[in-house]
């Protein structure tokens, strides 16, 4: 085989740049306004919203605020996973690693919240004082997964 080689890769690093906010994040694809190239239909994405809360139906005021904490946690939820992938390669970037330590206690205290007032979301949101020795996780306080939103 010759020392020739076939092609060579040259891929730009991602700078720090602005942001969006969460809600936008979720319904663009992105946190990273640098990295929004949209191909089509761009207003119509930043015009939606979340499912959980563009429902015409009325609901009780309870159920409003659960599908709101929800529509949070969702969005942070996203906003960790982006920062997560920019941080994979840019683990020595302090303004995101901060951001991320910030972001990640915003997330587990409206995780603990919503176990708290309603059920828990995931093992890792089963509230404080649950003993090992308890058989009910409050798993069936909550809708199964294939049931779809907060109920």
């Amino acid at each position: 085989m010759s020392e020739n080689h076939l092609a060579i890769a040259n891929i730009p690093i991602q700078p720090w740049g602005k942001l969006y906010s969460e809600a936008d994040a979720l319904n663009i694809g992105t946190i990273f306004q640098d990295l929004n190239k949209p191909f089509f239909a761009a207003d119509a994405v930043l015009e939606s919203k979340s499912p959980l809360v563009s429902g015409n139906e009325e609901k009780s005021q309870a159920q409003l605020e659960r599908e709101q904490l929800m529509t949070k946690i969702n969005e942070l939820g996203f906003f960790l996973d982006d920062l997560t992938l920019y941080l994979d390669t840019h683990e020595k970037d302090t303004q995101a690693m901060q951001l991320y330590h910030e972001k990640s206690q915003e997330f587990a205290g409206l995780r603990k919240q919503f176990a708290q007032d309603y059920y828990p979301l995931s093992r890792l949101c089963i509230p404080d004082g649950m003993h090992e020795n308890e058989a009910n996780f409050c798993w069936l306080e909550g809708p199964m997964p294939w049931e779809g939103a907060c109920v």
